[in-house]
């Protein structure tokens, strides 16, 4: 049987209405300690009136001390009755979410009131904040820390939790040679740069049973110049975390730094969509863990390629649903038309993510 974009399937153990997904997106709409509010639930509500088959939140930290206040955190108990509100929201509409939990390590913005380390001390080129090497007891608590977050995502009512494990976040350091270059049991082979995340992965599952869904999102390639992570690697580490039991991947690319970012301006034609599309099938082709692919999509005629065409179970989207969070709405309505995103990329404000064309 041939898949099609509006069926409904489980993904990775998620019932969902269609293969669409929302890509977590960074909202910057917490108040000023990333707790819960109300223009963070009024945006959400627009996302669950627009048909998206499954949101995934924006990065959700589970470190106290990260410097970029109105993301939302998860790090302590207090942050769990404002994310109820949230996944009621979301469940009243007959909505399903996922929370993405993260921790930034030294890829923050502003001042950390937390002293920043990163897998091996190495820092981009110009970067005002400067990291020491983590210590292996700090990994042990790091690792505690996404099992405690994802056990609170759960009391809040979230379907799941994805790792993020790209972009340059800390757990995508820890997978990428030019920041890790540690000689112990965390670096060197892709199986020892890939453990930290295992580790959290077993802590999770340890916390939350074995029922309950654990999504990553990782790179396909960092597209660094110079011992950036390789899809060689890459597709062995997702073999591993199909292994091991993670019920999703989501397939990405790319670092601030990289040749191609994760967000890439100028998509003006389908030839420009979908640009993790192969890296995302040939993996998909090899491994029974559902693979979701996000990168440009503008295009349901994409969309739908590349459901009905390759292996890949879901695609996912960002800034098409900042401008337009009825998208899919409108696409189930009959109005064919491309997303109306250009890719310029403004829509990343500190006092909130939203697109410019939208004056309201």
């Amino acid at each position: 049987m041939s898949k099609k974009v509006f069926e409904k399937i489980n993904l990775g153990g998620i019932e969902i209405n269609n293969r669409i997904v929302r890509s977590a997106t960074a909202e910057l709409m917490g108040d000023s300690n990333g707790y819960v509010t109300d223009r963070l639930l009024n945006m959400y509500s627009e996302l669950c009136d627009g048909n998206i088959g499954l949101l995934i939140t924006g990065l959700t930290e589970v470190v106290e001390g990260t410097a970029t206040h109105t993301l939302m955190k998860i790090h302590d108990d207090s942050y769990i009755e404002g994310l109820k509100k949230l996944t009621d929201l979301v469940h009243s509409k007959g909505n399903k979410i996922v929370v993405q939990l993260v921790h930034h390590g030294s890829q923050i913005s502003g001042r950390p009131t937390y002293e920043p380390y990163s897998p091996s001390g190495i820092d981009d080129e110009g970067s005002r904040v400067k990291s020491r090497e983590i210590t292996k007891e700090e990994i042990r608590k790091l690792v505690e820390d996404f099992g405690d977050g994802a056990l609170r995502a759960k009391k809040a009512g979230f379907d799941g939790v994805q790792i993020h494990g790209a972009h340059g976040y800390f757990f995508s350091r820890f997978l990428t040679p030019y920041y890790n270059r540690r000689a112990d049991e965390y670096g060197g082979s892709i199986e020892n740069r890939a453990r930290i995340i295992l580790e959290a992965y077993e802590n999770i599952r340890k916390k939350c049973g074995e029922d309950f869904p654990i999504f990553i999102k990782i790179n396909a390639c960092d597209f660094l110049e110079e011992g950036g992570l390789t899809f060689e690697d890459s597709k062995k580490a997702m073999k591993i975390f199909s292994q091991v039991g993670f019920n999703a991947i989501e397939v990405s690319g790319g670092i601030k730094i990289g040749k191609h970012t994760p967000i890439r301006i100028a998509i003006r034609t389908k030839e420009d969509e979908a640009y993790h599309r192969e890296y995302a099938n040939n993996i998909a082709k090899e491994i029974s863990t559902p693979i979701i692919v996000v990168g440009g999509f503008r295009t349901l005629d994409v969309v739908k390629e590349v459901i009905e065409d390759t292996n890949i179970e879901a695609v996912s989207m960002c800034r098409p649903f900042i401008v337009e969070p009825k998208l899919v709405t409108r696409w189930l309505e009959g109005d064919r038309e491309k997303s109306k995103c250009v890719s310029c990329n403004k829509c990343f404000n500190p006092r909130g993510t939203s697109c410019i064309f939208n004056k309201k």
